[in-house]
């Protein structure tokens, strides 16, 4: 049995956007984690005007990782916040693609392969 990559989640705070690195397997399993850790940027004392998730380590993602990414965007909406996903992998485009979920969410054109 394999077991499943750890999510790890790192962010950088500069003072007009906050940049999450996410890192590992986004599923249901590690969704609570992510929105958890983003909604507590999203609060009035982290709050940046932009906040971007990297999504270029991000190895698995799969439905509960995709509503997490979509509740988030919009709590971020609600807020005034502008959230965007970048250096979506191949796999997870597609994965995007599929479920129609690049309607819905503001992803930066760049990708990784």
């Amino acid at each position: 049995m394999i077991d499943n990559e750890p999510l790890a989640i790192t962010s950088s705070l500069e003072p007009d956007r906050a940049r999450i690195f996410v890192r590992g397997e986004l599923d249901l399993a590690t969704a609570p984690e992510l929105r958890r850790e983003i909604e507590n940027l999203l609060s009035d004392g982290h709050r940046r005007p932009l906040v971007i998730i990297d999504m270029g380590d991000v190895t698995f993602c799969d439905s509960s990782g995709l509503q997490a990414l979509l509740l988030l965007a919009e709590h971020s909406h609600r807020v005034g916040i502008n959230f965007r996903l970048s250096n979506l992998t191949a796999n997870v485009q597609r994965v995007f693609e599929l479920t129609g979920t690049t309607r819905l969410l503001s992803i930066d054109v760049s990708r990784r392969s």
